[in-house]
């Protein structure tokens, strides 16, 4: 994971999400890895664009209005997170210690759940970079926290830990170096009985985030009122033996969601076949390079202005993936070949969008799949 390799903000060429040819597949690798690899964190810039009011941290919606997942009430945040709940539901919410704040969960598999963090005074980069130079003066910050179900994450996978203690509990701590220049620090610790959280940060700057600053974040971990995963679609139709893995609201799934975060999209919604493991994780799933899952079909909800392909009337299909094109918004099934052209056309036209703007109206997606 390379820390340096900037992602696009609002200045950026748009995500690309899945490709046909080798030049597309070419270029939109290198950009997927910038994201994923090198999403910074500035103090300005995540109050500009997340809407941070003191302790308050909000979700970055298309719009710019915020999800109505709000910092939690005291009486609730001083309770611990469950280490298990119904499917595809956030159990944490936002919240902040010190300089480092991590945003409201945007992504929830039937193994983890995914937030982004930020922090104050580091710098932002819009421009990507080459990933093998260093980076250009920061200081410069890519993390992410992973709250993982009971059972699902294997500590003994963290190789090379020290043992700490958070928050009276076991954790295991481990720094090295990125590239001869970014320092990455791992924080794994048990939040409750047999589940564990992990906070991931690479820095440019080797005393910031220090090992202490991330073990007092992760001690501030507490449990929100449990929300269900909304999405602005509901699915017909679903190739047979496909498993729901995995939904990111207002984001696209795993890291390359975390990576791109701030940039708008609507949703994204992963299926396996057969599904993924929810024990012995050491990652989310796909790694930490966001590859395709293994046996995985995403279908993303993003606006026509974050896809890198023209709209067309009905639904079109290149090389591991086909688009419909609905007003303004793009819904894509990425296969990368694992679906035929035929059966990814049968689940796009089995598609029922709603209102994108209006998270109110957004459907549980639990009720979301046949």
């Amino acid at each position: 994971m390379r820390m340096q390799d900037l992602v696009e903000l609002a200045t950026s060429e748009p995500p690309p999400l899945r490709y046909a040819a080798d030049d597309i597949v070419a270029s939109g690798q290198r950009v997927q890895r910038r994201r994923r690899r090198a999403w910074m964190a500035s103090g300005g810039a995540a109050v500009a664009v997340l809407g941070v009011v003191a302790a308050a941290v909000a979700v970055p919606a298309l719009t710019g209005r915020t999800q109505q997942r709000q910092e939690q009430p005291a009486a609730v945040a001083a309770q611990p997170v469950p280490a298990t709940a119904e499917p595809f539901t956030f159990t944490f919410g936002g919240y902040r210690v010190g300089k480092l704040r991590v945003a409201q969960p945007v992504d929830v598999s039937t193994a983890y759940q995914l937030a982004s963090v930020y922090a104050d005074g580091l710098a932002t980069n819009d421009k990507a970079v080459d990933p093998d130079a260093p980076g250009p003066g920061g200081p410069n910050l890519y993390a992410y926290l992973t709250v993982y179900r009971a059972g699902a994450y294997d500590p003994a996978k963290l190789t090379g830990a020290q043992q700490v203690t958070v928050d009276g509990r076991p954790g295991l701590e481990v720094t090295d170096t990125e590239h001869g220049w970014a320092v990455r620090r791992t924080l794994a610790w048990q939040y409750n009985t047999d589940a564990w959280a992990v906070l991931k940060a690479s820095s440019d700057d080797a005393a910031y985030p220090s090992a202490k600053e991330l073990r007092d974040l992760a001690a501030g971990l507490r449990a929100a009122p449990p929300a269900v995963a909304k999405v602005p679609v509901k699915l017909g139709y679903v190739p047979a033996g496909y498993r729901l893995d995995e939904v990111a609201v207002h984001a696209m799934t795993g890291l390359n969601g975390i990576a791109s975060a701030r940039e708008g999209d609507y949703a994204g919604l992963l299926f396996s076949k057969p599904g993924q493991p929810t024990t012995g994780l050491s990652v989310p799933f796909g790694g930490e390079e966001g590859d395709d899952p293994p046996g995985s079909f995403v279908v993303y909800v993003v606006p026509a202005a974050n896809s890198n392909q023209q709209p067309s009337p009905g639904v079109t299909c290149l090389t591991g993936f086909c688009n419909r094109w609905s007003g303004g918004v793009n819904i894509q099934v990425s296969s990368g070949g694992r679906l035929t052209d035929a059966e990814m056309r049968k689940v796009l036209e089995a598609v029922t969008l709603g209102d994108v703007q209006d998270d109110s109206t957004w459907t549980p997606v639990t009720a979301a799949i046949p």
